[in-house]
């Protein structure tokens, strides 16, 4: 490594170091030059040693992962075709039956099923979109074997042909969890190992991790569990974060909000059907009364607002929600299809 340039490393961030070949192959395969060049750089920039451990970290958590493969992809699909037109034509030339008018039927059917399995197979090269109906918990394995668990009223979309020369990528609304696969790295992250989520406006690139996304009412809100995630809003107003295990990120379309009292755990208890209403209050589950379970909620009860709630309720179905909010708040629910009055 005697090939190292001066830099100047002052707006060096930690997606800097990350994306820095010296420092990558310093990292991997660490030289007596290399290691004395980076801790000259740590001595002459003692405020960037966080943002190289956190690059140091996400360059060997990626190393280690396995490779992602895809399944399909468009050659497959259209020598399977080919096989299937092939069978068909075969099928026609050897089993001819008789008479000819059942013949042309023959014929006509044999035609048919090979369209029907040729348009078959082109649709699943295109946009998958997948939903989830009100109060409904829908579990989805994606084609990388990666899950996500949509909560209700909830939307993913994605292109089903996921390549390995680009990045895997799904646009969500509502609410979702996801389990993400590894990618896969030999020496350094690749744009085209990434899982993307786009979510109001921003892109998560994610590598290899566990999360919860809260999309409703203009309002985002990321919890991370486990691995790394980098956030990333690009033309007006732009900003880059990476989250750590228990960060909590909250965006409102147009800034980064403060939520240091909320718990990442807690965020996807609802994928157990249960809720955490810790600090929540009546004008809060009367919101997720409307976005997950799809009621329309009217409240009559100004004196509540101040009063918060504490703990864990079931969330199964919106019954046990309401008989929760009647009970600790002292409240009558006055149901008519999907209104709610809330009044005392």
């Amino acid at each position: 490594m005697n090939n190292l340039k001066a830099t100047d490393y002052s707006s060096y961030g930690t997606l800097d170091f990350f994306d820095d070949e010296n420092f990558i192959r310093y990292v991997l395969h660490p030289e007596e030059a290399s290691k004395t060049h980076w801790q000259n750089v740590l001595s002459e920039y003692p405020d960037k040693a966080q943002a190289m451990e956190e690059a140091e970290g996400w360059i060997l958590m990626l190393r280690a992962q396995k490779v992602y493969t895809p399944k399909n992809s468009a050659e497959p699909t259209w020598e399977q075709i080919s096989k299937r037109i092939a069978r068909h034509e075969h099928i026609a030339h050897t089993y001819k039956l008789p008479l000819k008018r059942v013949g042309r039927w023959a014929s006509a059917i044999a035609a048919m099923m090979v369209i029907y399995f040729t348009v078959g197979e082109l649709m699943q090269q295109g946009k998958q979109v997948i939903q989830s109906g009100y109060g409904q918990l829908r579990s989805i394995t994606l084609p990388d074997a990666s899950v996500a668990t949509l909560n209700g009223n909830s939307r993913i979309h994605y292109i089903r042909d996921w390549r390995s020369d680009r990045p895997r990528e799904i646009w969500l609304e509502g609410e979702a969890s996801f389990a993400v696969k590894h990618v896969a790295l030999k020496n350094r992250f690749q744009e085209a190992d990434s899982f993307k989520v786009h979510v109001n406006g921003i892109e998560l690139t994610v590598l290899g991790t566990k999360f919860n996304i809260k999309d409703r009412r203009g309002q985002t809100e990321i919890a991370l569990l486990e691995g790394s995630l980098r956030i990333e809003k690009k033309g007006l107003s732009p900003f880059s974060r990476i989250m750590k295990p228990g960060d909590v990120f909250v965006y409102d379309g147009t800034q980064i909000q403060k939520e240091a009292q909320k718990i990442a755990a807690a965020s996807q208890s609802w994928t157990k059907k249960e809720l955490n209403v810790e600090g929540y209050t009546l004008k809060d589950i009367a919101e997720i009364l409307e976005d997950t379970y799809g009621y329309k909620v009217t409240l009559h009860v100004d004196d509540l607002t101040g009063k918060r709630l504490s703990g864990t309720v079931p969330s199964g179905s919106a019954e046990d929600i309401l008989f929760v909010v009647e009970k600790v708040f002292n409240v009558k629910i006055i149901k008519d299809k999907n209104q709610l009055l809330i009044t005392h």
